[in-house]
């Protein structure tokens, strides 16, 4: 039940940062080599949530045994994938925020300069 409920869960993820990531990119916001590496990222998990026995083939290649964790590292990764998304777009958003106040501020600090008095 928990192995379905993940599938699941990690599926609905991928499609909300999918969409969001591909109306970014209609909208110019985001470049398209940013809404490439999301898409393929988030693809990579969704195949790890799908066949969580990945996680377990690299664990026992790495030394460890593979226990049966896949399912729970497949999960931990995908939301701190998400996480890493969300406060990507945060960023973004701030970032262009911040772009637009500062032209605005050029923009009327250059007006009152020439339409200030002339100074002696």
């Amino acid at each position: 039940m928990f192995l379905l409920v993940s599938k699941v869960f990690a599926l609905m993820l991928a499609a909300i940062v999918f969409a969001k990531s591909y109306v970014d990119f209609r909208s110019g916001t985001e470049s398209l080599k940013v809404f490439l590496f999301w898409t393929v990222t988030w693809g990579m998990i969704v195949v790890i949530a799908l066949f969580p026995s990945i996680i377990d083939y690299i664990l026992s290649l790495a030394g460890g045994r593979g226990v049966g964790l896949g399912t729970f590292f497949g999960m931990a990764i995908v939301f701190l994938f998400f996480i890493v998304y969300r406060i990507y777009v945060q960023l973004e958003q701030l970032e262009q925020k911040l772009t637009r106040t500062i032209q605005e501020l050029a923009l009327r600090d250059d007006w009152r300069s020439k339409h200030s008095e002339p100074r002696v």
